[in-house]
C-alpha cells in the first residue's frame, strides 16, 4: 500500500509527463504549421498554452504542499526541488512554441524563401531532448540524462547556420528581410528551448545523484 508521501509523489510525475507531452505537441504542430502556412493551428497552439500555464500553477502547488507537509529527505526531497525546476523548464518551452506560432502568424501564409530543413532538425533535437530527460526521471537512469547535454551543441550550431544562411538572403534583397527575421525569431526560439531541455537533463541528474552539474564542462562530466 502506497504512503501519502508516495501518492504524492505519483500525482506530481503524472502531471509533470502530462506538462511535457504538451510540450513535445505545442513544439511539433508550431513547426507544421510553420511549414504549411497553416493560420489556424498556429492560432490553436497560442490559445492551448493556457492549459500549460494552469499545469504549471497545479504542479508548483503540489511540489510545494509536499515539501511543507511531508518533509520529505534525501531523494525524495531532490525529486521535488527537482521538479519545481523542471516545471519552469517545460512551460518556458511551451511558450516558446507559442512564439514560433507567432512568427508563423506574421509570414501570413506567404511561400517560404528557403525550404526548411534545418529548423524541423531543430525541432527534432528539441523533442528528443525532452523525451529523453523524462525518460531519465522516470527510469533513473544518469547515463540517459547526460546523452541529452550535447544534443544542445548540435542544436546551437544548426542555430548559427541558420543565421547565416538568413542573413545572407536578406543582403540579396530587401525583400527577404521581413520574413528572414521571422525565421531567425523561430530558431531563436527553438535555440531556446534545447537550453531548457537541457536544463531538465541537469536537473535529473540532480535528482537521481544529488549532483548539481550546472556549468560544468560538459566534456569533463
Amino acid at each position: 500500500m502506497q504512503t501519502h508521501l508516495e501518492m504524492d509523489i505519483e500525482n506530481i510525475k503524472i502531471k509533470m509527463f502530462a506538462m511535457a507531452d504538451l510540450a513535445i505537441e505545442a513544439i511539433k504542430l508550431s513547426i507544421d504549421s510553420l511549414k504549411k502556412g497553416d493560420l489556424e493551428l498556429a492560432k490553436e497552439i497560442i490559445k492551448n498554452d493556457s492549459k500549460m500555464d494552469r499545469l504549471e500553477i497545479e504542479i508548483d502547488d503540489e511540489c510545494i504542499k509536499l515539501l511543507v507537509t511531508r518533509q520529505p529527505a534525501a531523494s525524495d526531497l531532490r525529486f521535488a526541488l527537482a521538479m519545481l525546476k523542471i516545471n519552469t523548464d517545460i512551460e518556458r518551452i511551451g511558450d516558446l512554441a507559442t512564439n514560433v506560432a507567432r512568427e508563423t502568424l506574421k509570414i501570413n501564409g506567404a511561400p517560404l524563401i528557403k525550404p526548411l530543413i534545418d529548423i524541423p532538425r531543430m525541432a527534432e533535437i528539441v523533442v528528443k531532448m525532452i523525451q529523453s530527460g523524462f525518460e531519465a526521471i522516470s527510469e533513473k537512469d544518469v547515463n540517459k540524462a547526460r546523452s541529452v547535454l550535447p544534443m544542445d551543441d548540435e542544436i546551437d550550431e544548426l542555430n548559427m547556420q541558420i543565421y547565416r544562411e538568413l542573413f545572407t538572403y536578406m543582403s540579396e534583397s530587401s525583400k527577404n528581410i521581413s520574413q528572414s527575421l521571422s525565421l531567425i525569431m523561430v530558431s531563436r526560439a527553438l535555440e531556446r528551448a534545447g537550453d531548457h531541455a537541457k536544463n531538465i537533463a541537469e536537473r535529473a541528474i540532480y535528482y537521481i545523484m544529488g549532483d548539481d552539474i550546472r556549468h560544468q564542462n560538459p566534456k569533463g562530466i
